[in-house]
């Protein structure tokens, strides 16, 4: 038996085991469950729910979950009272008697607080208890709905603004994963307005997910509510009011307008049917700045940028008799970007323009078998069309630390129907629930057509070299660019949560993985574990921790590769000093490149663990402190296994053989870091969440795409990772200052990421222009760090006397960088450059963003 299935099946029983208690109830015992929302209909998800008996003892604690659920099971006859606590809502209280009869599950709506009540960080993560359960780790970050509002958020983008909690070194090749109502998908689904919740490392070690909590970010969509209800946002931004940009010579006269909005109510008269539409328009008018330099000096000047965008949304929900919930959904997005790549040392004719449009449909299905059996089904469906093509027909040439010009040479076309699903049964029995069930990342037809570098891309030394025309090297290709191919990503799970005591819970679980192409392993048990202990009953400390495997995947461009160059399809030749231009003549007898797998290949896994200690500060906020490693083990990464012949490097093993890139699992990734985490509200003026990592990642490879600098000798490269941050500081929080004005604010402070310092030249004659000067290692320089400071003023005038969702009008007034530090992003490391150690890029000076909101 494999050793991974092994360990996680000793754990399973194990958590069986400690719950097998022979004192259980019958299984007619009494359950309590219910659903939790707002005034509007919506579902109110972590919501903290106390169930305690008839005195007030307080005997069980739970969360409502993503759907607004909770469930209490095994329970006496009997008098209970039942507590809802979430900040912005008032507490609700009821007296709750069970018989032997079973009880319909209770539909409770929550009523707002009074002004002076009113926390703007909210939902129920913002208002965090230290507890027992798995899933409620406080070093995890969660923004609700009014959290987002009040917070600083650069045009509307909630991802980009809290992927700042997110671990950079936990990501694999497939990115960070973005899971929308409980399934993987490339996008959100809806605009900003549609977005009721974020939460990011929320129960970290879940065997219901491929990646750990650090590189996965969850998002709950609104659901729709039996009365009307809306939201209209204005935004508006124009370089008037900006500062200039450090590299720009004349600011770039830039502007943006945004309108977007989200609509919910009933269809027809019955209240059990809803819809939620939602739609968003962007018109994007920056201008990059290049900072280059050529034969006759410095090269600086500004380039429009332009981004357009367009995306509707509309769902339907049917609500049964039963508490069954249906609903489905279609979205529509296109998006246009001009110029991409321009910018720094990349001039305007190496620029591209970039277009995409998605259609998706989703589903969703939630039956309760009984009190103890509930079946959660969900997928989608899509059709995915991305096309790049180049602003200017040139073979593209790139002076390395000097220019990029000539042409981009990035025409290509990708095409995509997918399918992404999920379904979880779920059985809650005394003191467990247990999960399994089905989930499919992706299966997706894919095709592709790649015109890239069918004029070559030649590679210059330094401006001398330009200057002599005598390239370096040259990559030009030819041949059937069109492939098609079947991508299936497949994985299976089961997960037991146990109560073991009120003051141990522990939860095992078990996930498997499939993906095809790349020799799968039937070894690929990923297996998962986590626990929180109270070391005293009525202690304000809670231990916690876990520890899992995690499976990567590929992605399908790598998959693209393997049949694009195989020798026979799309050809591609590197020729080491060519001529420049070089011509048909010059590629007679030049054998040609092929993309091929280690036959010893097989898919990476990371091993991520942590333990800390969590402890209650005040009623509404906690402390965190938790050790955090990682182990990459198998990592991904590409060698020329026919690279040129130390120490001449004048001639290949096989001669009738170009570059052989083998793509390898012999990569390893070693990450120590200690977090430290407040959240909550440690005074009804203030609302927020801090987190402090003090972290070291070495590694010898970044991803599927990274050559070492001599592929004979690629342990070399063991360095700090290209991502690694000795120092992360990061706030988001918000202060309410009475009826006047909310304060919200996001601060970053980050210690810089390494350089590599490279000759510029191919001087080993591999293709790969990745070579370090004798006796240099890999990511030597010190990066540039970043201080960032972003706020928002906002005031609230409401339009109409009603208690519950009363008209309001919110304008706010958002200044981005505040301090106008200057956030250098892009450091010259080719040490022949004249540039060499400087910097020719930064993040945007500070900006100034006017919000209008208008709610009903």
């Amino acid at each position: 038996m494999p050793k991974s299935l092994a360990l996680a099946l000793s754990l399973f029983c194990f958590a069986n085991a400690g719950a097998a208690a022979p004192a259980q109830e019958p299984s007619a015992a009494p359950v309590l469950s219910g659903t939790v929302q707002d005034p509007s209909g919506a579902i109110v998800a972590n919501v903290r729910v106390l169930l305690e008996s008839s005195t007030g003892a307080q005997l069980q604690e739970t969360s409502s979950d993503s759907t607004g659920s909770f469930h209490f099971d095994q329970l006496p006859t009997g008098s209970y009272r039942l507590t809802i606590q979430a900040p912005g809502f008032k507490d609700e209280v009821l007296t709750i008697k069970l018989g032997t009869k079973r009880l319909a599950p209770l539909r409770l709506t929550l009523s707002l607080a009074t002004r002076l009540e009113t926390l703007t960080v909210g939902g129920a993560d913002s208002s965090p208890q230290v507890s027992t359960e798995v899933s409620q780790n406080q070093n995890a970050n969660s923004f609700d709905r009014a959290a987002l509002d009040r917070v600083p958020v650069f045009d509307q983008d909630y991802i980009t603004t809290l992927s700042r909690f997110l671990d950079d070194n936990t990501v694999a090749t497939s990115g960070v994963s973005l899971v929308v109502n409980g399934i993987e998908a490339n996008g959100p689904g809806v605009p900003p307005a549609g977005i009721q919740e974020v939460k990011i490392n929320q129960n970290p070690y879940s065997a219901l997910f491929a990646n750990p909590g650090r590189a996965r970010l969850e998002i709950t969509t609104k659901p729709g509510t039996p009365d009307f209800h809306g939201t209209l946002n204005f935004l508006f931004r124009d370089s008037v009011f900006d500062a200039a940009n450090a590299f720009a010579v004349v600011k770039p006269p830039e502007n943006r307008e945004y309108y977007e909005g989200s609509l919910t109510g009933p269809l027809g008269h019955d209240r059990h049917n809803t819809f939620l539409l939602a739609l968003e328009r962007d018109l994007d008018e920056p201008e990059a700045v290049v900072s280059a330099i050529g034969l006759t000096g410095a090269i600086q000047e500004n380039v429009p940028a332009p981004i357009h965008h367009l995306f509707f949304s509309g769902r339907a929900f049917h609500e049964l008799k039963n508490g069954d919930l249906i609903w489905v959904g279609y979205s529509y997005e296109n998006q246009s970007f001009g110029n991409m790549g321009v910018g720094g040392t990349v001039l305007p004719e190496a620029g591209y323009n970039v277009s995409f449009f998605e259609h998706e449909v989703n589903f969703s299905y939630r039956h309760a078998f009984s009190n103890a059996w509930a079946n959660q089904l969900r997928f989608l469906v899509g059709h995915y069309n991305r096309r790049q093509t180049n602003r200017n027909e040139a073979p593209a040439v790139i002076v390395s630390g000097a220019f990029t010009g000539g042409s981009a040479q990035r025409d290509t076309l990708f095409t995509e129907y997918h399918f992404d699903g999920t379904d979880i049964l779920t059985y809650a029995y005394g003191k467990q629930l247990l999960n399994f069930g089905v989930d499919i990342p992706d299966l997706s037809r894919r095709g592709g057509d790649d015109f890239t570098n069918r004029l070559g891309s030649y590679t210059f030394a330094d401006l001398a070299a330009y200057q002599a025309n005598t390239p370096s090297s040259v990559v030009i290709q030819s041949g059937n660019a069109h492939q098609v191919f079947l991508e299936k990503v497949i994985s299976g799970f089961i997960e037991d949560t146990v109560r073991v005591s009120p003051r141990l819970s522990l939860s095992v679980g078990l996930r498997y993985y499939h993906q095809n192409y790349f020799h799968d392993d039937p070894d690929n048990f990923a297996p998962r574990l986590s626990f929180a202990f109270a070391p005293t009953a009525k202690g304000k400390f809670v231990l916690r921790g876990g520890a899992g495997l995690f499976y990567d995947r590929t992605g399908p461009r790598p998959i693209f590769d393997l049949l694009y160059f195989n020798g026979v399809n799309l050809q591609r030749f590197i020729l080491n000093n060519p001529p420049f231009p070089v011509t048909a003549a010059d590629l007679v007898g030049v054998p040609s490149s092929n993309v091929t797998l280690d036959p010893r290949l097989r898919i990476p896994y990371r091993l991520h663990y942590s333990f800390g200690i969590e402890r209650q500060v005040t009623a509404k906020s906690t402390f965190s402190a938790t050790y955090v490693g990682s182990r990459g083990i198998d990592l991904f990464r590409s060698i020329d296994a026919n690279a040129p012949l130390p120490p001449n490097f004048s001639s290949r093993p096989d001669p009738l053989l170009g570059q052989d890139r083998q793509i390898q699992s012999d990569g390893y990734q070693k990450s120590n870091g200690l977090e430290l985490a407040f959240r909550g509200n440690p005074s009804r003026f203030f609302s927020g969440q801090v987190q402090y990592t003090l972290s070291k990642t070495y590694n010898n490879t970044t991803n599927i795409y990274w050559f070492p600098a001599n592929s004979y000798a690629p342990a070399a490269d063991w360095a700090r990772s290209d991502t690694d941050r000795r120092h992360k500081f990061d706030l988001l929080g918000s202060t309410h200052a009475g009826d006047l004005f909310t304060l919200g604010m996001a601060l970053s402070l980050y210690s810089g990421v390494p350089v590599n310092v490279t000759t510029g030249a191919d001087n080993n004659g591999d293709g790969v222009i990745n070579d370090r000067p004798a006796g240099v290692a890999r990511n030597t320089m010190h990066g540039p760090g970043l201080i960032n400071l972003d706020l928002n003023i906002a005031h609230d005038f409401r339009l109409s006397k009603e208690k519950k969702s009363p008209r309001t009008l919110t304008v706010s007034l958002n200044s981005f960088n505040v301090l106008n530090h200057p956030n250098d992003v892009t450091y010259i490391g080719v040490i022949a450059s004249p540039l060499f150690g400087q910097a020719v890029a930064a993040f945007p000076p500070r900006r100034t963003q006017l919000n209008l909101q208008y709610k009903f």
